[in-house]
């Protein structure tokens, strides 16, 4: 990043914004798009993806020993002509898998191909946390549908899943207060992902990505907060009971409230806060010996 500052007022406000491609939500284009088998698709798109990394390449060349911070724009291009010595992107990336349910509740596993150009110094955040970031969206045609150059908070369990499940790959930096009372981010994390559309928007579109479209992120990750949404002592992360990312099915008493927007989890009119931890030795209670932890026991 450059030595462009921020105001202070700016990271100290807690303001999540959800932005347009990032969002699960979105609307979709006006044209109606029949949905298509999500194993079939999935293995169109992972084929056409790993033919666009053995022909492109990326400008790794700008990563390469850059300043703790410095921020290279990602720009990606055809392997030929000038370039046909290049590396390819497919000979550089790792990959992550990714369940995703059908309409049927059937898994179809999903690769997430990402690289790491930079890790960061700080921690990891969750799939549940708030991030303050800088991206780029881009598709293969090398269209930039979105770009965030001025950082923003997200809350990562709200965008895209594939942009969810990349972000704990890379690390925040680390913050430099100025005497005039502006901020600097120095050493913070950068990475690009590559994911099918069944990890974005699937059959919808919205604004300029059109349905079953593969999307590219460029990801700066400035830095990080932890989320308990409820406030009951417990980080959000650690509502999602099941381990799914998906933290609305997660609802112990079944009141209509997941957890993670529950303050008594069990519904045992005891307030979560009140019985997850009462002896403050980080070790959820179990009062009763039962295996259960008395904040998820009702009896």
């Amino acid at each position: 990043m450059s030595k462009k500052s921020y105001l202070l007022i700016l990271f100290l406000s807690f303001n999540i914004s959800f932005l347009t491609s990032c969002k699960k939500d979105d609307d979709s284009q006006d044209d109606t798009v029949p949905k298509r088998d999500l194993a079939e698709q999935y293995i169109a798109e992972n084929d056409s993806i790993i033919e666009f990394m053995q022909t492109h390449f990326y400008n790794y060349t700008d990563f390469e020993n850059i300043g703790s911070n410095q921020n290279p724009e990602l720009i990606i291009d055809t392997i030929a002509g000038d370039n046909a010595d290049k590396t390819p992107i497919f000979e550089q990336v790792k990959s992550i898998d990714i369940e995703v349910k059908d309409d049927d509740d059937n898994i179809v596993v999903h690769k997430l191909y990402y690289e790491v150009l930079r890790e960061g110094s700080g921690d990891n955040p969750t799939v549940a946390d708030s991030v303050f970031i800088t991206y780029k969206g881009l598709l293969f045609d090398n269209k930039i549908f979105d770009q965030r150059k001025s950082p923003v908070w997200l809350e990562a369990k709200n965008v895209v899943r594939g942009f969810q499940e990349f972000l704990p790959k890379i690390k925040r930096g680390s913050i430099q207060i100025n005497p005039d009372g502006t901020y600097e981010f120095d050493n913070f994390g950068i990475a690009f992902a590559i994911f099918p559309s069944g990890l974005g928007y699937y059959e919808n579109g919205t604004g300029t990505i059109k349905p079953y479209s593969p999307l590219i992120f460029q990801v700066n990750l400035l830095t990080l907060n932890r989320t308990d949404h409820d406030n009951d002592t417990v980080l959000t992360i650690l509502e999602d009971l099941d381990g799914d990312h998906n933290f609305d099915n997660d609802d112990t008493d079944e009141d209509g409230f997941p957890n993670y927007l529950d303050s008594d989890d069990d519904g045992d009119e005891i307030l979560t806060k009140d019985e997850y931890d009462v002896n403050g030795d980080g070790i959820p209670d179990d009062s009763d010996g039962d295996g259960v932890p008395d904040y998820l026991d009702n009896d």
